[in-house]
Parts: C-alpha cells; structure tokens; sequence
C-alpha cells in the first residue's frame, strides 16, 4: 500500500493541517481478499491523539491492502470534531471540505455505496457525528467505543478534559447539553432526512470498557428510532488492542464479508 502524509491549509479550520492517507497500489506484501472495488474510508482519532495514532497503533495499512480500502486520516485535535463556536470548524472540515479535496486530489470512488467512516472514542463520536450530518455521502459508519454523550465526560470521566472550561470552549458557553448527544443528533437528522435515508450503524466496545454500558443504551435508542444498526461486544478495554480487531470487522462488514 501507499502510505501518504502531508501537511496543507484548511479553510475550516484556518490553520496549517496534517492528513494521512492510505491508497491501493500493486504491491505484495498483503493480498486483496475482496473484488479490486475500491472503497474509501475515513478514520477518526480519539481525544488526545492525532493523525498518526491509526498508523501507529493498528493493522490499518495491513487491513487496507487485504480489503482494498482507500484509508483518510485527518487531525481532529481536541474538538470532538465539532464546529467551535469560538475558533476551528472542525465538523466543516471533515463533513464537508475534506471530502471535496479528497475528490479532487485523488481518483477515489465519490458515490456513497463506496463511502464509510469510522472512528474510536472521540473519533467515535466524531464519525457518528459526521455521519449523520451528512447521511447522503456515507453509506456506513463504525463507532468503536464511542463517547456517546458529551454532558456525561465531566462527571462520569473528570480526567479527559481540561475541566469545565474546555467543555465550554468546545460545546458552547453552558457546556454541553442534552442536544450534544449522539442520539440528539440522530432524531435530528431522521427529521430532516428520514429513517430510510441513514447511513448503516455498526458500533462495537469491549465488555471491560468503562462507556460499554451507554454504547448498549444507545444501540437500543438507534434501533428504536429504526435505523438500521449493529451492536457487537466482546472482551476487551478502551484501547487499541480492542480497536485493531474493531476496525478489521468494520472494514468486513463494509465489505459484505460478515453476515
């Protein structure tokens, strides 16, 4: 596989970005278990990490190559991948602008029955997040241990962030609320578009991880409002041991390779 890295101007974000992508090439190091169609997925980070946390931590080059994957890999920072309300917009950025540079720099597939994202944590809310905020681009989504209500981090896991004022800086002045959460933004964008028009939810967490309880709520919630959606767990934590097997089961099942 081609592994790319490159550094360019958002006008999102208005800042200098990093971007990984991994494209299909000829090589031999893995063969392609799967029908030469290529698909594009994009990958999101957890909080706390960048661009490379992908590359670094899983099989995904690997898993790219043997399921004929085109891998997009942007920075999100801290942001949730949210539109700041003070600063970057992040939710933009990776919604709308990456995808429209992707298209343009690289003979990629643009239709959506070609088109996933997915992300762990933060990127899991994240892909959720961008998913149904554009459900016509994405054909499926895959939330790995996805933070699935922001209102709960302060409380429930103080740690992961700068206190109440990061909450504040990323979600607005109150913090975030009720309408923050993921299955908010869900009835949200059956509203707009309808059941029918939702990309397919696959969300996966390990029965050890401290979210693994709300990720379960939410499958429920999601099927209750008739998406069309998937809930696996098995042993395993909040990391990338976990996420390395995840992410390959995502690509499976984008592929029509499990069940």
């Amino acid at each position: 596989m081609g592994m790319l890295s490159g550094d360019f101007y958002s006008e999102s974000l208005r800042i200098t970005q990093h971007l990984n992508v991994i494209v299909p090439d000829r090589s031999e190091d893995f063969w392609t278990e799967v029908d030469d169609e290529v698909r594009v997925l994009y990958l999101l980070h957890g909080l706390g990490s960048n661009a490379d946390e992908w590359p670094r931590f899983s099989m995904i080059e690997a898993f790219a190559k043997i399921y004929d994957f085109a891998v997009i890999m942007p920075d999100g920072n801290r942001s949730f991948y949210e539109n700041i309300p003070a600063g970057p917009r992040y939710l933009d950025w990776v919604a709308y602008e990456l995808p429209s540079l992707i298209h343009t720099w690289f003979r990629l597939p643009e239709d959506r029955a070609h088109t996933f994202i997915a992300g762990e944590s933060m990127g899991g809310y994240g892909a959720l997040r961008v998913a149904f905020e554009r459900p016509e681009v994405f054909a499926g989504v895959a939330a790995l241990s996805a933070v699935t209500d922001p209102m709960a981090l302060p409380s429930e896991f103080p740690d992961l962030l700068w206190g109440d004022e990061e909450a504040r800086s990323v979600f607005g002045d109150q913090g975030p609320c009720e309408s923050d959460s993921i299955a908010s933004h869900a009835r949200t964008s059956i509203e707009r578009y309808g059941a029918a028009s939702m990309p397919f939810v696959l969300q996966m967490v390990g029965t050890e991880d401290p979210f693994c309880s709300r990720v379960c709520a939410l499958s429920g919630m999601l099927s209750d409002m008739g998406l069309r959606s998937s809930f696996e767990s098995w042993h395993g934590r909040h990391d990338f041991l976990f996420w390395n097997k995840a992410i390959e089961r995502a690509m499976k099942t984008f592929c029509g390779l499990n069940g």
